[in-house]
């Protein structure tokens, strides 16, 4: 995905590729994957992995998603320094729009209440538009940047910013649903700090670059087809998983599990504490234990009316009431 800005813009010439972050981008994209892959198998209620709400999980999430975007501002930075070409610029602009276009019609269609209308893809072609402007600030003030914008939506957020028209700007006091949202504040931050450390390590990259460990091309190659690699993987790893949910039979532990895992996602999305949505979730699931509808993996309309009811009843009773999202299953 970082490759979506050049890596080393000269007037005139064709820019030259830094190995070492062909290399960093490929094992990114493969640890990416394994990301979108245990949320694929936890979404087909394969596992009962906590992909959504689980610190680990998220972290580990995090951690890519802004080791991603340091890794393209300090690609651009690379690129900058050798002089701008305004040609090759706009058109890996115009590769990202395309590609995050794609991304958000993709999903709308197979997730239409979590659709991806800002993600990754988003974020990345928005800090391409700023980053002609940032670039030329000095190092200090770009850092102080990223700090603000770090703690901006922590300190601040207003009720004006809430709906999807705004949903990039990540200050709504409630944020709009969707399964990949990359907002303008706080992720700007590490884009912007590559920006700032691209200078420093230009010379010591261009040293070490030219010779990669023995056995790594393949990932460098990977590296450099990011985008293809980005499109392609997530429609063949979830169709791969789906594959899978087809043919090995449902095991009611696992959907109990990742029905309390949803559960929970969901009601945090909407304020709630994640003590507050174990509770409630977990009374929700004791409340239909009985029902036989853990043996199902698809969704089962003649199911509605009874989570309508568990849900109900459980929000009907006072806080210190509601079950263990932990507690027994049922023998049946």
């Amino acid at each position: 995905m970082a490759d979506s800005l050049p890596q080393r813009e000269c007037a005139g010439a064709r820019p030259r590729r830094l190995p070492l972050i062909d290399l960093l981008r490929g094992i990114l994209l493969l640890a990416m994957a394994s990301y979108h892959f245990s949320w694929d198998l936890a979404n087909v209620r394969l596992v009962s992995w906590g992909v959504a709400v689980d610190p680990l999980w998220r972290g580990y999430a995090v951690a890519i998603a802004a080791s991603f975007l340091l890794l393209s501002g300090l690609s651009f930075r690379l690129a900058e320094r050798g002089g701008f070409d305004l040609f090759r610029y706009g058109t890996r602009l115009v590769r990202l729009a395309l590609a995050a276009a794609a991304v958000s019609i993709g999903t709308y269609f197979v997730f239409p209440n979590a659709w991806i209308f800002f993600g990754i893809l988003h974020m990345m072609l928005l800090a391409s538009l700023l980053a002609p402007l940032l670039v030329r600030l000095p190092g200090a003030v770009l850092i102080l940047f990223a700090a603000i914008a770090l703690v901006l939506p922590h300190v601040w957020r207003s009720s004006a910013f809430d709906g999807i028209g705004w949903g990039f700007l990540g200050l709504a006091e409630t944020p709009p649903v969707s399964n990949d949202l990359v907002p303008l504040f706080p992720w700007i931050a590490p884009y912007v700090i590559g920006l700032a450390i691209g200078g420093p390590l230009a010379r010591l990259t261009e040293r070490q670059t030219r010779q990669l460990p023995r056995g790594s091309h393949w990932l460098a190659w990977i590296g450099r087809h990011s985008l293809a690699f980005y499109l392609l993987h997530q429609p063949l790893l979830y169709g791969f998983a789906a594959g899978l949910a087809a043919l090995i039979p449902v095991d009611p532990a696992v959907q109990r599990s990742s029905f309390v895992a949803d559960c929970r996602a969901e009601y945090q999305r909407h304020g709630a504490t994640p003590e507050m949505s174990e509770r409630f979730c977990g009374c929700v699931a004791t409340s239909v234990d009985e029902t036989g509808i853990w043996a199902n993996r698809d969704a089962d309309t003649t199911f509605e009316p009874l989570l309508a009811t568990a849900v109900q009843a459980c929000q009907a009773l006072p806080s210190g009431d509601i079950s263990d999202p932990e507690a027994p299953e049922s023998d049946d």
